[in-house]
């Protein structure tokens, strides 16, 4: 074997293994962010398919939706608290709970299917938050919170 092809050889291995150490080390990073948990985007037109697995954060100001299977750092998907509307969906197995995520101010809608536990979680903290009408609940908040892990 010529001197370059193992030379070749070696780079492409060294690359795969370097971008399957990013992968990990993202998803280990994010799920060790608090207020994080996996759980699968459902499309609207792929109702009975599993769909595609995403990473929920929330945090005090917003719920972010990273997708599994990519390197960028920021989130897929970002919707403020203070536009967000958190409804359980009536579908409904053993293991899993569906989640209508709403976004008001644009009206995008947002199926995750997650375990029932961090449906649970992500609902409590949605309903923990302050009441409408109350201060300035419906208005953007002043400062941002910085990430801790990422």
């Amino acid at each position: 074997m010529p001197s370059w092809l193992a030379w070749t050889l070696l780079a492409a291995a060294l690359l795969a293994f370097v971008v399957v150490v990013i992968f990990a080390w993202r998803l280990f990073t994010l799920l060790r962010t608090p207020g994080s948990f996996n759980a699968r985007l459902v499309s609207d037109h792929e109702t009975n398919q599993p769909g595609r697995p995403v990473v929920v954060s929330y945090n005090e100001y917003s719920v972010e939706i990273f997708s599994v299977y990519s390197i960028w750092p920021r989130p897929r998907l970002t919707v403020p608290r203070h536009y967000l509307e958190v409804t359980r969906a009536p579908r409904r197995t053993r293991m899993r709970a569906w989640l209508q995520l709403e976004n008001v101010e644009t009206g995008r809608h947002i199926t995750i299917a997650a375990a029932q536990e961090h449906a649970s979680e992500l609902t409590t903290w949605y309903e923990s938050g302050p009441a409408v009408g109350i201060g300035h609940w419906r208005e953007a908040p002043r400062r941002r919170q910085r990430r801790r892990y990422f």
